[in-house]
């Protein structure tokens, strides 16, 4: 059991749980559970970190207020750790982030500035950077760590969520599969898993659209991974294989893996669990892979599981009928109750 004298000093040490072998050909797929965390998501690791470094080269003293662009995840983090350690905290949002993540954050006691309305599926991050720049620039009492391009993020993820993993299956890991959004974890998690064994492959996984392993950019629905640009703590030299997955199969995957294995993944480790599947054939019975899963798919219950939010976005396919048996239904309405509608 954790001891904690504050919520922070619990952030790390997730649990790994594996998939139902029946459906990976005997190979073992284990999900490094980074939801479990106390802000809900692997970026309550970095959160902490560059406040603290920041803290101690004199970056961020007390009085100063902390601001951040994010897609929702960091900024949680950054409200929790700034509501303990008592600063003010403002998250620089673009509009599509789901509600439970702006509630979360608000809830947290921190503010929220919101982009202008963008297209759907517009990665904004650019846009929120370059605002976050801005207010940095003009309030010298501003602080803001920039997961971007803070080297504390991967070095953050080097040693812990790396040497974590390596703790659990030592030289006995075959493959690691995680997300590609900031790059953080993707970078640090390489670089120690690579250091420890030469042998351990990795997989870097990002949305169709995003340009992080190239290609032309595009829209994509998938939160909190991809970019319109490569990020400056991104390092490639670890990372073996690169793959692109479309946001239609990471939301049938989050959805099977909901109704199928009772987990509940939101579309980063969605898109990160498909890319394993997929490339089921590069391994052999008994291997073992492991895949981040960055955060929990309740801050998505209005999106990607939600069947009007599917069908609104041209993912209908994904919608299931309904196959309650008529007697039920017959039951339910002369009762005056209604089925799957509130």
């Amino acid at each position: 059991m954790k001891l904690g004298k504050n919520i922070l000093h619990i952030i790390g040490n997730t649990p790994v749980v594996m998939l139902d072998g029946r459906h990976t050909r005997g190979i073992n797929i284990f999900l490094k559970m980074e939801n479990i965390n106390p802000g809900g998501s692997i970026k309550d690791r970095i959160a902490v970190a560059m406040l603290e470094k920041a803290e101690a080269q004199g970056e961020l003293r007390p009085g100063m207020v902390v601001v951040e662009p994010s897609s929702g995840n960091t900024a949680i983090a950054l409200a929790m750790a700034c509501a303990v350690k008592g600063y003010r905290f403002i998250a620089v949002l673009d509009r599509m982030v789901p509600p439970a993540k702006r509630d979360k954050i608000r809830a947290f006691g921190a503010e929220i500035i919101f982009l202008p309305e963008f297209e759907v599926g517009t990665d904004t991050v650019k846009y929120r950077i370059d605002l976050t720049k801005e207010i940095i620039k003009a309030y010298p009492n501003a602080f803001s760590p920039m997961q971007f391009e803070n080297q504390i993020n991967p070095h953050e993820h080097y040693h812990s969520t790396g040497r974590e993993l390596y703790e659990t299956f030592g030289d006995n890991l075959t493959a690691c599969f995680a997300m590609a959004g900031s790059c953080g974890t993707l970078t640090g998690v390489s670089r120690y898993l690579k250091e420890k064994n030469p042998r351990v492959r990795i997989y870097g996984v990002e949305p169709v659209g995003s340009v992080i392993f190239g290609g032309e950019p595009g829209k994509y629905l998938v939160q909190g991974a991809g970019l319109t640009f490569v990020p400056s703590i991104l390092d490639r030299s670890n990372i073996d294989v690169t793959l692109k997955i479309a946001d239609i199969d990471a939301f049938r995957m989050a959805r099977k893996l909901a109704r199928y294995e009772g987990i509940l993944l939101g579309g980063t480790g969605a898109c990160s669990v498909y890319a394993a599947l997929y490339r089921l054939d590069d391994f052999k019975p008994g291997d073992n892979i492991v895949v981040i899963i960055p955060d929990s798919g309740e801050r998505y219950i209005d999106t990607i599981y939600n069947d009007a939010w599917l069908s609104e976005n041209n993912f209908s396919e994904l919608v299931e009928e309904n196959t309650t048996e008529p007697g039920l239904k017959e039951i339910i309405t002369r009762m005056g109750c209604t089925l799957n509608e509130f």
